[in-house]
Order: structure tokens, then C-alpha cells, then sequence
């Protein structure tokens, strides 16, 4: 199947988007590193903010709290049954359900 053709506006457009949904999910690890938004912010968020965070992975959150760094969070991940590929928004409702438990979300 041939890749359709993009417009330069329409593409300069998408990678404007891009970076500043990159610029503004990067914003949200350091505020939940430095405990200015808790998980259940990043979880129960607004729309708005439901589509920043939807395709964050759900591992680069787990790293941002405090004291947790990488084997943590992969260790936290496979003892609650969920892949470290996946993103907020692909959560699966007792994925999600076992994560908020985990981390007292409410």
C-alpha cells in the first residue's frame, strides 16, 4: 500500500504537534518527579489532559515518581500482569482497576 501524500502545511502542522505534545508530557513527568501532580491527576485528568497523557507510556510514568527507577518499575508492571509497551489509554479496565489499586488511586 503506497504511503498517501501529504501536503508541507499539513506535515509542518502534524510535527508542531507533535513537539509540543512531547514538550508538554515531558512537563508532566517532572511535575509528578517533583510531586506537584500525583497519579491520580495524571489518571483523572480533564479531556484536555487525557490527550496529552493517553499515549505516554504507562512505564515512563511509573519512573517518574519518586524513588522509583527503571527495574522497579518494570518489576511493579510485571507483578500487576501489564506489558511495559503500554500506554495510558491502552489500558484494559482491570489493568487499570489493579494499577489504581496498586498506587491508591482513587
Amino acid at each position: 500500500m503506497p504511503v498517501p501524500h501529504i501536503s508541507k502545511e499539513k506535515r509542518d502542522e502534524s510535527l508542531k504537534k507533535a513537539r509540543l505534545y512531547r514538550i508538554q508530557r515531558a512537563e508532566i513527568k517532572q511535575s509528578v518527579k517533583k510531586g506537584i501532580v500525583s497519579l491520580g491527576d495524571v489518571f483523572n485528568g480533564s479531556e484536555n489532559y487525557k490527550d496529552i497523557v493517553g499515549n505516554m507510556k504507562l512505564i515512563d510514568i511509573v519512573k517518574s515518581l519518586p524513588g522509583i527507577g527503571d527495574i522497579k518499575a518494570k518489576k511493579i508492571l510485571n507483578s500487576l500482569s501489564i506489558s511495559e509497551r503500554k500506554t495510558i489509554k491502552g489500558l484494559g479496565e482491570k489493568q487499570k482497576a489493579s494499577f489504581k489499586k496498586y498506587f491508591k488511586i482513587y
